[in-house]
């Protein structure tokens, strides 16, 4: 174990641990920053190719809204696209999902591509708000061949539920393919897209401001997208496409690593490479096990439809951290330790209480799903940051400096959400020093699960964006 004068070490840590209270949200900024651009000049990219970001691939329920149709309609899965099956010959819908409201005075144009099996009568539904009245097009009756057309949205007749005549749709909040077939026939639908009308240009790019942190970024950016959904941001320019292979080259690397490293490691300590069954696990073990959680949460890897690449990283590193766990190579634990002792992670609860009190609102309980699903989850990061990383790091440092460690791999998790970093930064400080004396897993892991559900409820939305990580905290 590294030897440091105890009062130095812990000077030390104190010291570090109040610098990374005010550089984990200046870190959340620079990830969000960076993101914002990227995706501004994405999108620009994306216009100056004559489509737009509002652009849609059909290929299993995900790519559409609430996974079905609506209606006279069952969705399923076809080998050309996705398929919804007319059940009784009345209309289905089948809405396109919009991760914000679209511009249709600049997008006037929807271009479909797909085929039916019999002839049907289609329509178009829209909302320019989620809270406005929903207005009609009818685009009359088609022949199965003729679905893939581009239809020019601001010469359709458009008409509100009473049947008059109105303005064409400036906005749509919602948008929905409208379909009228045979009892037994299908609709398949294979794209769809919004695009610009001939010589539309895209207006400036906006200078992102400075000094402003995660939230208020996405917050700024989202009061310019609800004046001008094609607003982008930034001067990045979009990356060229990268070769089929390029995002397989990280966890391939990783994988080498995980199979390597350990190797080395026990040669160079025993000189017997068949020995690393029962060798002790330490620091560099720990490092091994983050390397693919960080890659996928911090690299922006949780979005809506992760990349497969993304994700193989993660369950690389959780898989090593359970075969370090197989192989007994970890510092053991228990789940609930002394009675008398085990109260002490869950002081986080009235500390969560006081906060709500004063920077809370009216509670909005999660569903029961999400609960367990928070339980689940917190009991998984606590084991991986608490039995696996913070005891690995403690066999070789301080126990001061495997405490900040373990908490910042643990804020870490939570990038780009700057004040939740910041909370669960100051949090697993607490946590992990009374884990590392007691070795009991079970009342952090509800302290955990507790106080989250007690932020989701009473602090999310408010001065707490949300308790989404990584790309789902961007939307």
């Amino acid at each position: 174990m590294l030897k440091l004068p105890p009062r130095w070490t812990a000077a030390a840590a104190v010291l570090l641990a109040v610098a990374s209270l005010f550089v984990l949200p200046w870190f959340a900024a620079a990830v969000v920053r960076g993101a914002i651009e990227r995706d501004s000049a994405n999108d620009r990219a994306t216009y100056a190719a004559g489509s737009s970001p509002w652009r849609w691939h059909f290929r299993g329920s995900d790519d559409v809204v609430a996974g079905r149709a609506f209606g006279g309609g069952r969705l399923q899965q076809a080998a050309r696209g996705l398929q919804v099956q007319a059940t009784d010959g009345t209309p289905f819908e089948v809405g396109l999902p919009l991760r914000r409201e679209a511009d249709l005075r600049a997008l006037t144009t929807l271009r479909l591509e797909g085929f039916a099996s019999a002839p049907g009568r289609y329509g178009l539904a829209v909302r320019q708000t989620l809270q406005a009245p929903e207005i009609r097009a009818d685009l009359g009756e088609w022949r199965p061949e003729a679905l893939s057309r581009a239809l020019p949205l601001d010469r359709l007749t458009w008409r509100d539920a009473t049947g008059h005549k109105v303005n064409a749709p400036g906005r749509a909040a919602m948008l929905r393919i409208v379909a009228t077939l045979p009892a037994g026939k299908t609709l398949t639908l294979r794209e769809a897209a919004l695009v610009p009308s001939p010589g539309w240009l895209p207006p400036a790019a906006m200078a992102l401001p400075g000094g402003l942190t995660a939230e208020g970024l996405l917050d700024w950016r989202d009061d310019r997208l609800a004046t001008s959904p094609t607003a982008s941001f930034g001067l990045a320019r979009a990356q060229p496409s990268a070769p089929a292979w390029q995002p397989w080259a990280a966890p391939l690397l990783y994988l080498l690593v995980l199979v390597i490293v350990p190797r080395i490691r026990v040669t160079m300590t025993s000189g017997d490479p068949e020995a690393p069954t029962n060798a002790k696990a330490g620091p560099v073990e720990a490092l091994l096990v983050l390397a693919g959680p960080l890659w996928f949460i911090a690299g922006l890897g949780l979005s809506v439809r992760p990349a497969a690449p993304a994700v193989a990283m993660f369950l690389l590193g959780v898989a090593y951290a359970l075969l370090l766990a197989g192989r007994r190579r970890l510092p053991r634990w228990h789940w609930f330790g002394a009675w008398h002792a085990a109260g002490w992670p869950l002081l986080a609860l009235p500390v969560t209480i006081a906060i709500l009190a004063v920077a809370g609102h009216a509670p909005v309980w999660p569903t029961a799903g999400r609960a367990l699903l928070y339980i689940g989850w917190a009991f998984f990061q606590q084991w991986l940051i608490l039995a696996v990383v913070a005891a690995l790091l403690a066999r070789a440092l301080p126990r001061p400096l495997a405490v900040l460690l373990a908490a910042l791999a643990f804020a870490l998790l939570h990038t780009p959400n700057g004040l939740l970093m910041q909370l669960c930064f100051v949090a697993e400080l607490g946590w992990a020093w009374w884990y590392l004396h007691r070795r009991a897993l079970l009342p952090v892991a509800l302290a955990h699960a507790f106080s989250a559900l007690l932020l989701q409820a009473c602090l999310a939305g408010g001065i707490l964006r949300s308790l989404e990580v990584s790309a789902r905290f961007l939307g």
